[in-house]
C-alpha cells in the first residue's frame, strides 16, 4: 500500500474523545494526564470491543480519548 501526501498517521494524530468506528490498533488514555497505552480494537459479534481487563468490554463503554488507527509498520523490522 502507498500512501501519498498526508499519511494515516498524521491524519489521525489527534486526540479524540469519540470511540473508534472500525478496527485497528489504537492509542487510548483514560485522562488527559494518564499514561497512552496501545490497544487493539477488534470486532465482536458485530461490535467494535478492547480486551479490558480480562474480557472483551465495548469501546462506547469507555470514557477516555483516543488516537489511530495505528497503520502497521512498513520498517526493517517487520519481516
Amino acid at each position: 500500500m502507498s500512501f501519498k501526501g498526508t499519511t494515516p498517521a498524521a491524519a489521525d494524530s489527534r486526540w479524540r474523545t469519540e470511540p473508534p468506528t472500525q478496527p485497528g490498533t489504537y492509542w487510548f488514555r483514560r485522562e488527559p494526564s494518564s499514561r497512552e497505552i496501545m490497544v487493539d480494537v477488534r470486532v465482536t459479534d458485530g461490535v467494535l470491543t478492547v480486551w479490558w481487563p480480562n474480557i472483551d468490554q465495548p469501546v462506547t463503554k469507555f470514557k477516555a480519548s483516543w488516537r489511530g488507527p495505528i497503520p502497521p509498520s512498513t520498517g526493517p523490522g517487520n519481516r
